[in-house]
């Protein structure tokens, strides 16, 4: 069924619903709501753009199942990188990781790979990670993205700066992979 949307920008309530397993009037219903953003043809007709449904859709699960946590590992040094992967593969909730190498990358891959959660690393070639932040927040539908923010050089100035710009914590290298697992939803 998702695979007869894929290629369709815009879809309709009736389309939404069939994808969601809900009734029209339940669609209609999040769009009054605001939780599922939709545009409205001048004819009168709500239209919800694919990639704002699927956000919705890992955010909201009909079933209570959780599906693949989607995980976007941002960092130059490619020894974190690989380190980040091994430890958030095969955990009990299953993942999808993707990783980039500064903070252009990160944005271009936010928009593509939708992902749950970023582990941003502070300090990057290009776009410091609090600029990168700053910029996915203001990114349309990817406000409820969880940033997780990471440094070796992390102070109290750091942490503010980061927790300003849109990250909901950070952590200091060398990380504490207990504490990182517990925050991301992935312990246990």
């Amino acid at each position: 069924m998702l695979e007869d949307f894929k290629n369709k920008p815009y879809l309709t309530p009736n389309e939404v619903a069939q994808w969601m397993m809900v009734s029209p009037v339940t669609v209609r219903g999040w769009a009054q709501k605001g939780m599922l953003q939709a545009e409205v043809t001048p004819g009168g007709h709500r239209r919800f753009r694919r990639e704002e449904v699927e956000r919705f859709a890992r955010q909201w699960n009909p079933a209570g199942n959780k599906g693949p946590l989607r995980i976007l590992i941002v960092d130059d040094d490619h020894a974190v990188l690989g380190f980040l992967k091994e430890l958030l593969v095969g955990r009990p909730r299953p993942t999808v990781i993707e990783t980039a190498a500064d903070g252009f990358e990160a944005g271009q891959k936010v928009q593509a790979f939708l992902p749950d959660v970023l582990l941003l690393d502070l300090m990057m070639p290009g776009l410091k990670g609090d600029e990168v932040c700053r910029r996915i927040r203001q990114m349309p539908g990817q406000s409820q993205v969880r940033i997780i923010a990471m440094s070796g050089y992390l102070d109290a100035q750091r942490e503010a700066e980061l927790l300003a710009a849109g990250a909901e914590c950070c952590f200091a290298k060398p990380l504490d992979s207990a504490r990182l697992l517990q925050q991301i939803g992935l312990a246990g």
